[in-house]
């Protein structure tokens, strides 16, 4: 199920940088589609090494288009939205797995999806299409300053 999410969510972050007017949401779509592909290479390599054919990718064309046909705001938030379920995709796999090489696996990919993620909200941060998550107050110069 991991490789056909990731088939589509390549195909759909291609398509995304190639219709997207901003250069770093053009980069940062198409950085997801790399890493999707990748993740199906990297399942697909552990299929085949267990002879077990991979699921054969649906037939997905992207045409040549570069008219946007959705704004970049509700392109960031589908592809930030199949990223967070796509790490829930992973830590349920990697939870349910006896195999200690597909949980690693799991593990350092959830890592690289969570960084683009991270990177995928600062974009959306930056251009006030999403509020900068609360965080907590560092105690340390709260202190400093009230002695001050």
């Amino acid at each position: 199920m991991n490789i056909q999410t990731n088939i589509m969510g390549e195909k759909l972050a291609l398509s995304f940088s190639q219709t997207s007017p901003r250069e770093n949401i053009q980069k940062w779509m198409f950085r997801g589609s790399e890493i999707s592909s990748k993740h199906v290479r990297i399942f697909g390599e552990t299929l085949l090494n267990n002879k077990i054919h991979p699921p054969v990718p649906p037939d997905i064309a992207i045409t040549d288009s570069t008219t946007p046909t959705f704004s970049d705001k509700i392109a960031m938030f589908q592809l930030s939205l199949l990223s967070a379920a796509g790490m829930g995709n992973y830590a349920t796999a990697a939870a349910a797995s006896q195999r200690t090489d597909l949980v690693l696996n799991y593990e350092r990919l959830s890592l690289e999806i969570a960084q683009f993620a991270k990177d995928g909200a600062y974009i959306m941060i930056n251009n006030a299409w999403l509020e900068q998550p609360p965080g907590t107050k560092n105690k340390e110069q709260l202190t400093k300053d009230k002695n001050q």
